[in-house]
């Protein structure tokens, strides 16, 4: 059985901070139809391992394959683990790439999704194209307001999804609450936000008891059902033994000449209506138990779909943590670019336009053990996802002998993954100080 995945995505290999969308169907030949995993089908996220984590599957190596080749390594994995007859048919699409990140002498700093084929000239288009002259420092001032606004959206997003992420994992674990993290021990309404989600994981709750109640609500009046049935079926067992007792006493007499053949032919049709009320009783019997065993696993499905979908939850809301840690380093490295890089507020207000000045580009890329290295780039130099391209405006050599250099804080960059090592830093403060390559 083959697998499929979506055309035209084959040529890209996939990297941490990827989306893939699941699709899940097997044929299955006792129905003659394809059958949906619904559970199993959604977004899943490539974590800064490499790896996707999908339930059943378990932890699956994502980075540098294809989508055609993880699909053939989930399929496989799924056919082992859940012991099927043979691979189901598995649809891998990209749904959304890994970030890039412009800043600099933009129009529009930030983040951005990652394209194919994307370079250092696409990414200033994205952004808005280079800086322009603007009258006296109000761009700074924007800047500074932007930046200042995503650092206050990230850091509350980021608040939230740590709470949602201590409420989903006390949920997987079946346990009745949860606890504040406790980096957010102490910061403003966190009682309040806790209530919230409190409140929604005791609704889920409820739901769920709801629906395991009245399943065990039929499972009973099943039970009792085969309790009944099988009361009936041992006294109807009786009677067919008494009438045939009383039909061989007959057939006796009758051979001898001592009773006519009328009785003997009612005594034969009573046995008869006995023995057919025995096999309805039965087939009653057979259809209760297959009832409730239905009951029971409709029961563990309901757990079992809820467990499902928490974990998939569970796994976006890391992976949006993550982003939300970059964003701030993000926003933190926009705000001191706007509000303290002399270089481009004398260019902004002596020069008539960008473009007369001498553009410089720098990318910091990500390696493979998660540290960040420097290096030269020009308008063509190809991009890859996780990229953060800074973009540069040199004024004359002798103006730009007496600008103020900008200073990163590294005190000030969040790690990207909380609680991941400290490699994994984005050392944009380093790059900006010694400005050459470290390849």
């Amino acid at each position: 059985m083959s697998n499929w995945s979506a055309a035209g995505a084959d040529t890209y290999t996939l990297v941490a901070d990827d989306k893939i969308k699941l699709r899940i169907v097997e044929w299955r030949s006792s129905d003659t139809r394809y059958a949906s995993w619904e559970a199993l089908d959604g977004i899943y996220a490539v974590d800064d391992t490499g790896n996707l984590s999908i339930p059943i599957v378990g932890q699956i190596k994502a980075n540098g394959k294809t989508t055609e080749q993880l699909a053939d390594a989930i399929a496989s994995e799924l056919a082992e683990k859940a012991e099927l007859p043979g691979k189901p048919f598995i649809a891998v699409e990209i749904a959304e790439h890994a970030p890039i990140f412009v800043t600099g002498t933009v129009q529009t700093p930030g983040r951005y999704p990652f394209v194919t084929n994307m370079t250092v000239m696409k990414a200033v288009s994205i952004a808005g194209g280079f800086l322009r002259a603007r009258e006296g420092n109000a761009v700074f001032e924007r800047d500074r307001i932007q930046a200042a606004g995503a650092y206050r959206t990230a850091l509350l997003s980021r608040r939230d999804l740590l709470m949602r992420q201590a409420r989903l994992r006390a949920e997987i674990a079946g346990e009745p609450s949860f606890v504040v993290p406790a980096e957010l021990v102490g910061t403003p309404d966190v009682e309040k936000l806790k209530t919230e989600e409190s409140n929604l994981m005791r609704l889920r709750r409820v739901e769920s008891e709801s629906q395991i109640a009245a399943a065990n609500d039929l499972s009973r009046l099943y039970s009792q059902e085969i309790q009944s049935l099988e009361a009936k079926i041992i006294s109807q067992k009786r009677q067919i033994t008494l009438a045939q007792e009383e039909l061989d006493a007959v057939s006796g007499l009758a051979s001898r000449g001592l009773s006519n053949n009328a009785r003997q032919f009612a005594l034969d049709r009573a046995l008869a209506d006995a023995q057919g009320s025995m096999l309805d009783l039965e087939i009653a019997l057979t259809k209760a138990r297959q009832a409730l065993s239905d009951s029971e696993r409709e029961k563990t499905g309901i757990i079992n779909k809820q467990n499902a979908e928490n974990q998939q939850l569970l796994n976006m809301v890391g992976l949006d943590i993550t982003k939300a840690a970059v964003d701030i380093q993000v926003a933190q490295l926009l705000g001191e670019e706007a509000g303290y890089n002399a270089q481009l507020a004398r260019i902004g207000t002596e020069s008539t336009s960008l473009g007369s000045t001498q553009k410089t580009f720098k990318i910091a890329r990500r390696s493979d053990n998660g540290t960040y290295h420097t290096i030269e780039a020009n308008e063509t130099t190809a991009l890859l996802p996780h990229d953060l391209v800074e973009i540069g405006a040199d004024a004359d050599a002798q103006a730009s002998s007496s600008l103020l250099q900008p200073q990163a804080s590294a005190a000030l960059l969040p790690d990207v993954a909380p609680g991941g090592p400290s490699g994994a830093r984005l050392d944009v403060s380093s790059r900006l100080k010694q400005g050459g390559s470290h390849d």
